[in-house]
């Protein structure tokens, strides 16, 4: 633990010295609190022109702070903690008495500035919230498609159907998006939401080839998506079943797979295949592989990222080959990013692919 929070604390530190560069001037001067080493403190120099009254332009600096950081810091602490991390920002003055020494003044700077921060990070909790309840409200959602691809035969044998959060905004990001609506106990309905918009713009995608439709367990049970109305929506936008998988998400965990079997069948009857999403990541894969005998396994990203450089992922891949021959599935290798990657991939038997790197790779043969 005491390992995973240097490297934590590492990448934070870098994080706030490129922000220092870039934000502030060279006499603002940046510190690590040395009690909480996890706090970075920055003492702002007295402004350029004396007319200026920096107490109007606090709330802006540190604003401006929180925006360029927050991304940031929830990207260095999902991947260890797997919830949503923001940053605790906040400000405080002091005005000078001659009769407390100066470390004592800093101290109470420092203190305040840590309580003010705390609010404000729950201030700005509810309005992230108030703003994903408003997204999805005004089902202010949109998808994307990415292809996955037989390289084998240079063929688009299907597209991936990803949500995306208003443009501009951290709501952009899917990682963020998914796992601050799983924080507000608002998975179901955001979940509903992304997969209704991926089946709308299916109608403007014109192809047919497979969609690949993202679903949390949770929503296999949803009554308002299955049976008469799956059938009547799929004959609407002129999709056949057979063409439709669903990505179960496996992060979740399938609480009794007889109940979710049964409400899988209702899709399997019509046609409707389904596949294992983020296989590799440690939630009891082969259990649910042995009991639900899904039709694709999608690798997690973070099973392919640098597989060239690691053995022990290639042999995982390797079993992962030999299990997928065995129930007649196929693997599709996600998030492949470089050539390196593919190369290794292929090596391995691995036919099915979908990353930035596969993107560019389709543009060139259409």
């Amino acid at each position: 633990m005491a390992e995973l929070s240097s490297v934590l604390l590492r990448g934070a530190s870098i994080l706030f010295k490129s922000l220092y560069k870039k934000e502030f001037r060279k006499n603002d001067t940046l510190v690590i609190d040395l009690f909480d080493i996890d706090t970075f403190v920055i003492f702002l120099s007295p402004p350029r022109n004396e007319d200026t009254q920096l107490l109007h332009y606090v709330e802006t600096i540190v604003e401006r702070i929180r925006i360029s950081i927050k991304n940031e810091i929830f990207n260095i602490l999902y991947p260890c903690y797997k919830v949503y991390s923001g940053p605790s920002i906040g400000y405080s003055m002091v005005i000078r008495n001659s009769m407390l020494s100066n470390m004592r003044q800093i101290m109470q700077l420092v203190i305040r500035a840590k309580k003010t921060g705390e609010f404000l990070r729950e201030k700005q909790s509810y309005e992230d919230k108030y703003l994903l309840q408003k997204i999805i409200i005004q089902k202010n959602i949109y998808t994307v498609f990415q292809p996955i691809v037989n390289f084998e035969k240079l063929q688009v044998i299907g597209y991936e159907a990803l949500s995306r959060g208003p443009k501009n905004t951290e709501f952009n990001s899917p990682l963020f998006l998914f796992t601050f609506a799983s924080e507000c106990g608002l998975s179901f309905e955001l979940d509903s939401l992304c997969r209704g918009k991926a089946f709308s713009s299916i109608r403007t995608l014109k192809t047919d080839k497979k969609i690949f439709v993202n679903a949390l367990p949770m929503t296999i049970h949803d009554p308002e998506f299955r049976g008469v109305y799956l059938k009547k929506l799929l004959k609407d936008i002129k999709v056949k079943p057979e063409n439709v998988v669903f990505e179960i998400n496996e992060k979740l965990a399938i609480d009794n797979y007889d109940i979710f079997r049964k409400a899988m069948k209702d899709y399997a009857d019509i046609g409707i295949v389904h596949a294992s999403d983020d296989i590799g990541t440690g939630y009891s894969d082969l259990e649910r592989i042995m009991e639900l005998n899904p039709g694709f396994l999608k690798s997690d990203i973070s099973l392919i990222r640098d597989i060239d450089k690691s053995f022990i992922k290639q042999e995982i891949i390797k079993a992962m080959v030999n299990l997928a021959k065995g129930i007649g599935s196929q693997i599709i290798a996600e998030g492949v990013e470089t050539k390196e990657e593919y190369i290794k991939l292929k090596e391995l038997g691995i036919r099915l692919w979908s990353g930035v790197f596969i993107c560019q790779a389709v543009r060139k043969f259409g």
